[in-house]
């Protein structure tokens, strides 16, 4: 049980460190000439939708934004955790 809950924590911490580094590499190769292509970025998602119940009012929607070096990063971390064997 134990190993299976440092096994889930560490996906997690693999997978935030990526995103986070990936926007911060993306965005900092943005203005280089031969790097600008890990900058680039795609959305995808639902666009918020209102309902209005005239006592509730509920909105739904969710957009996701990611970069090439985001999206090379998520496949390194991935990989990474496969690899990883936890002791214990």
């Amino acid at each position: 049980m134990k190993k299976n809950g440092i096994k889930t924590l560490l996906l997690i911490i693999l997978l935030v460190l990526a995103v986070v580094l990936g926007q911060i590499i993306g965005a900092s190769c943005a203005g280089i000439k031969y790097l600008s292509w890990l900058g680039a970025a795609a959305k995808f998602g639902l666009s918020p939708v209102e309902l209005n119940l005239s006592v509730a009012k509920i909105t739904f929607g969710m957009m996701i934004g990611i970069n090439v070096a985001q999206a090379i990063l998520l496949l390194a971390a991935i990989l990474t955790y496969i690899k990883i064997k936890v002791k214990g």
